[in-house]
């Protein structure tokens, strides 16, 4: 009779509010083309698109694709995560669609208003809603593992109300620091994430033996990257702030490429849902050591360091992530299509256009630019149209989510 019951409550929900993961996808997937084209259009001085950027581009650019397309991706993932986690429910329903219209309202006041405090407001809403429905069943089961990711979206809101107060006026010019530290919570949710998922997902997608996690080396590559993102977010005198940091950079980079190479990576190339998060994971390793020279010496550029991270790591990760999760959790088989290997290519050139491209030839760096974003556009527009019927539409299997 429960079955019954929950499967008739289930069927009142609009399938795209039956998981966290489906209307936040989409919807992130769907606004980073919009912000990335309106991105080039910038950079391409052809089109007067101010008017769409908040009232500061910088601002707005790194605002949105780290808060609004990123944080949205997080928060998708981690409410769909939670229930494998603990087998309570996920949150659904209207308390889903709730968090979500927050979301959006924000998406599209900050895309064409101006700075405003009730715009604020509404932006600082839902990640700490998704950090409580993540944190109550972790709470009930007591799978205190998993209890510091809701801490990590909390740390992300009070990291966008710092990136409001820099719009109002009231933060001076600390858009630089808030970003970067913006960059290094992300940076440590995507390592460890990727670091519990991507062994297994290469074992159960080659059928090969069992890659086991080795202790030592998985605290290696942990501790390291949280003494990283601590050492960013508390003020340190200015005179050790910078060898700190390169110390702790190049720590967490050799520790997490220790880590990678048990991966076998080889093995995956046949297999794009897992070269494309082999990939990801690789760019992170690099921006890494990047970021790590350029506080050392200054000898890399810290915007390519940077994009080295947040366009080859987090951005591909995201979309190797999204389209597996996808696919498992509406009862599919977890293989894609020849245009989601394009994508996936698309959005690797993209990354490399915004990085490699820009070392070698400084003379095209505004072109390397309108590029990258229109490569990353036409990426993320061909995972929106080819997961619209996967994420608006129930499971396949009739099974709830």
């Amino acid at each position: 009779m429960m079955q019954i019951l929950d499967s008739e409550k289930e069927q009142r929900i609009l399938p795209v509010f039956r998981l966290a993961f489906r209307p936040f996808f989409l919807a992130a997937s769907a606004f980073s083309v919009v912000s990335m084209l309106i991105w080039a259009a910038f950079w391409s001085g052809k089109f007067n698109v101010s008017a769409l950027m908040y009232g500061n581009p910088l601002w707005w650019h790194s605002h949105e694709m780290l808060i609004g397309f990123t944080g949205a991706i997080i928060v998708g993932f981690l409410l769909t995560a939670v229930q494998n986690w603990t087998g309570n429910p996920g949150v659904r329903g209207w308390k889903l669609a709730t968090i979500f219209l927050f979301w959006l309202v924000a998406r599209v006041g900050l895309l064409v208003g101006t700075p405003s405090v009730l715009l604020m407001i509404a932006d600082l809403v839902w990640m700490p809603l998704a950090a409580y429905f993540l944190a109550k069943p972790i709470v009930i089961r007591k799978q205190w593992n998993n209890f510091f990711f809701a801490p990590l979206i909390l740390l992300l809101t009070y990291l966008n109300v710092r990136y409001h107060l820099a719009a109002l006026g009231f933060g001076g010019g600390e858009i630089r620091s808030v970003s970067f530290m913006t960059v290094m919570v992300i940076s440590v949710i995507v390592l460890v994430v990727g670091g519990r998922v991507i062994p297994f997902f290469t074992w159960r997608g080659t059928n090969t033996e069992q890659i086991t996690r080795v202790k030592g080396i998985e605290l290696g590559s942990l501790i390291p990257s949280w003494l990283l993102l601590l050492a960013v977010l508390l003020p340190l005198p200015d005179a050790i702030n910078n060898e700190v940091l390169a110390t702790l950079l190049f720590l967490t980079g050799i520790a997490h490429l220790i880590r990678f190479a048990r991966w076998r990576t080889l093995s995956t190339l046949k297999t794009p849902l897992l070269w494309s998060l082999h990939a990801a994971y690789l760019f992170m390793i690099v921006g890494i050591f990047a970021l790590g020279l350029n506080y050392l010496t200054g000898d890399a550029s810290y915007s390519v360091a940077l994009h080295f991270i947040t366009v080859g790591g987090i951005g591909c990760m995201i979309l190797a992530m999204i389209a597996r999760v996808s696919l498992g959790h509406t009862g599919r088989s977890l293989q894609v299509g020849k245009a989601m290997v394009v994508a996936f290519a698309l959005l690797l050139v993209a990354a490399l256009v915004r990085t490699v491209l820009v070392v070698l030839f400084p003379a095209l760096i505004l072109n390397a630019y309108i590029i990258s974003a229109v490569l990353w556009s036409m990426a993320f527009l061909i995972f929106s149209m080819v997961y619209y019927p996967v994420l608006t539409q129930p499971r396949v299997d009739g099974r709830p989510g």
